[in-house]
Formats: C-alpha cells, sequence, structure tokens
C-alpha cells in the first residue's frame, strides 16, 4: 500500500515557470497562444530561389532516369554463365 494517497495527482504535471534550457535558448519553450512570426522578404525571396532550384534539379533527374532506362533497353541482355564458360573453353583459357 502507498503511505501517501497519489491517486489523481501526478508530480509530472506540475508547470515550472523557468527551466534552465530557457537561459541556454530563450523562447526555446512552448509558446501557447502566440501566432507564428512572418519571415522577412529576403528569406522569402531566398525561400523563392531554393524552391526554383530544386524544381530545376528535379526535372533533370527525371530526365537522366528517361535516358538511363533508354539506355538499358537498348543494352543486349547478359548471357547466361554456360555460354561465357563454353567460350573460355573453346578459346582455350
Amino acid at each position: 500500500m502507498a503511505k501517501r494517497p497519489t491517486i489523481g495527482e501526478n508530480p509530472l504535471d506540475a508547470v515550472m515557470a523557468e527551466t534552465p534550457l530557457d537561459a541556454v535558448f530563450p523562447g526555446a519553450g512552448p509558446q501557447a497562444g502566440r501566432p507564428p512570426e512572418e519571415p522577412a522578404p529576403e528569406v522569402k525571396k531566398r525561400l523563392a530561389v531554393l524552391e526554383a532550384e530544386v524544381k530545376a534539379l528535379k526535372g533533370e533527374i527525371s530526365l537522366l532516369k528517361g535516358r538511363l532506362l533508354e539506355m538499358q533497353v537498348r543494352m543486349p541482355p547478359p548471357e547466361p554463365r554456360w555460354v561465357t564458360r563454353l567460350r573460355e573453353k573453346l578459346a582455350g583459357k
């Protein structure tokens, strides 16, 4: 039996006003009721440039994948192992 009544009470539920993490990273904790800040115009421009670069790179990747598949279709299938061995024996290896 428990010596003290703990049913319905969780000591971990206590809200701490300030934590050591707040001293290192101020404002890193949960901020209830605070709307997210709007990014600066420079950040938006840089993001737009990066997104355009990513889109261009994805296009290049898809083109390269298509060319790779095209090359694989044109390649002859590998010979079976027994054919390779027979050729080696006939060649005197």
